[in-house]
This record gives C-alpha cells, structure tokens and sequence, in this order.
C-alpha cells in the first residue's frame, strides 16, 4: 500500500470509519498493535460529553439562573465588574442585570421562574437560594432598583410565601404564585395578570388581585386600584368602588358605607375591615 493511502486510512481508522472494521490491513504494512481502535473512540467521546454535562449540570445548580435571551445593551453587574449579558450565562446571588435603552433580558431561575427585564432598567439580586424546599433557607430576595420587569413565578413562594420578595422605593411586593408586572414611574405601577399579588409599606399591606392593576405613589401612601379596562376597584377583589360626580357613589359587591363628604375619603382594605374618618367610617358587613 503505497505512504499516502497508508496515511489517509490511519487517519479514517482513527476517526471511527466503518471500513476500519472490515478491511485487511496488508501485512506488509507497518502496524502497531491496537493502531485500529475504532471502538475505543464512541466511548472516549461519550464520557467527555458526560463530564461536561455534569459539570454543567452542577454549574446551573449552584447559581441562581441564566440568561435564556439578551438583547444589547444588557450587562450584568458582579461586585461592580461589569460584563455583558448573553444567553447560557449564569447568575449569582449579588448579581444586577442592567439593560440600556434597547435593552432586554430574559432570565430563568432554578426553581422555574421567569424574569423579563425590560429596557433601561436595573433588578438585583439580593440573596437567592433553592433546594425544592428541602431547606428553610430557600429564598429569593430581590430589588427594582430602576425601569420595570414581567415575571411568571416559581416554585420560590408557593411552597412559602415568605421566600419570595421584590422590594421597590415605593412597596414590597409580595406572590401568591402568580403572573404580573411592575415598574418604576414617579412611584410603582403593578398589573396582574393571573393569582395574587401583595404590596407592603408604611401604610400597610394590601393585596392586588387577578385582573388588577395599582399604583403606589411612595412608601408611605396606599395604593390606587384599576380595573385592566379602566374604573376604581376596591383592593383584594372585594367589591368595585365608582363615583359620579359631586356626592354621588355607587357600590357593588360586598362592601357597605356609611359616611360621604366632599374632599374626604376613607378607604377600608378587604372585605371585613373599615376605615374611619371625620364624617364616619367605610367598609366591613
């Protein structure tokens, strides 16, 4: 066999060609015992692919998530490093996403939940850990700091409500296993589109139901409640709310009032509670 052909079937043997299981090799050709091995690289390839999967497999499971989408400018902020954000890399508790003015990115965490940051905007990570509740150390804190996000929630509050928190310059935000949105705007502005939502400040805790939409001005004022396709609606779905011009009202839904006054209001959060003010007190049965 002349030098060429000897050369391009070692090289076809090595590679795994099927003609290296079926073609003599001449015995006048100089060979090395196990030259052929053409059995032996299938098995070396899996176990290499096997390792890396494992140690990616191990890499999703240690950080927080990753990016599934990205568009630029979207960066992520590690310890005041920054680096552009792309889709396969990971996150990290104390990681913030950034994204510019075309900005976007898509992040899914470990305990399945999605993340949609919209342009320039600006969300934190704060502290961050699941187990699939194997630990009463499994959270997920986090921050607006700035613009605005759509999120499908996880397992992270479901299983506890009390692990899963957004906290924004105007509220908390709080889950029930839900699907919603919140931005930042001269105060928050949230909408939910499926389950429950809940917003603490100094003014309390009220809850946005499915359906709903609010607005909180600052931490220290009570939200303003929307119906999707407009009109008041009184917190926790517990009764819709409307004026009519000057000393008119109407009421529907479980909710009574007994006291109307121009330029006073008094607001009673759910359905069995009442609020009081100088001309009398709204809310409860």
């Amino acid at each position: 066999m002349p030098a060429t052909a000897r050369i391009i079937f070692r090289a076809r043997c090595f590679l795994g060609y099927p003609e290296c299981m079926t073609i003599s090799v001449p015995t006048t050709m100089p060979t090395r015992r196990n030259a052929c091995r053409p059995a032996g690289i299938p098995h070396i390839l899996k176990a290499f692919l096997l390792v890396l999967l494992l140690t990616a497999t191990a890499a999703f499971a240690d950080s927080a998530g990753r990016i599934v989408t990205s568009n630029a400018p979207a960066s992520i902020v590690t310890a005041g490093a920054s680096r552009s954000a792309r889709p396969g890399m990971t996150v990290e508790a104390g990681d913030q996403l950034v994204t510019g003015t075309q900005g976007r990115i898509t992040v899914r965490f470990s305990d399945e939940s999605v993340v949609q940051l919209s342009a320039d905007s600006e969300f934190r990570i704060d502290q961050y850990a699941f187990t699939g509740g194997r630990s009463d150390d499994d959270k997920g804190f986090f921050s607006l700091v700035k613009g605005g996000f759509r999120t499908v929630t996880g397992l992270l509050g479901k299983i506890n409500r009390g692990t899963y928190r957004v906290t924004t310059q105007a509220a908390t935000i709080g889950i029930r296993g839900t699907e919603y949105s919140a931005r930042l705007d001269n105060g928050l502005h949230v909408q939910v589109d499926h389950g429950e939502i809940s917003l603490t400040n100094r003014a309390g805790a009220f809850s946005v139901g499915e359906g709903q939409r609010a607005y909180i001005a600052n931490r220290q004022s009570a939200p303003k409640y929307l119906n999707f396709g407009g009109g008041s609606a009184q917190p926790g779905g517990g009764g819709r709310i409307g004026g009519s011009g000057s000393g008119g009202t109407s009421i529907q839904g479980n909710t009574t009032i007994n006291a109307a006054a121009k330029d006073m209001s008094a607001t009673a959060v759910g359905q069995d509670n009442t609020a009081t003010n100088a001309v009398g007190s709204i809310g409860g049965k």
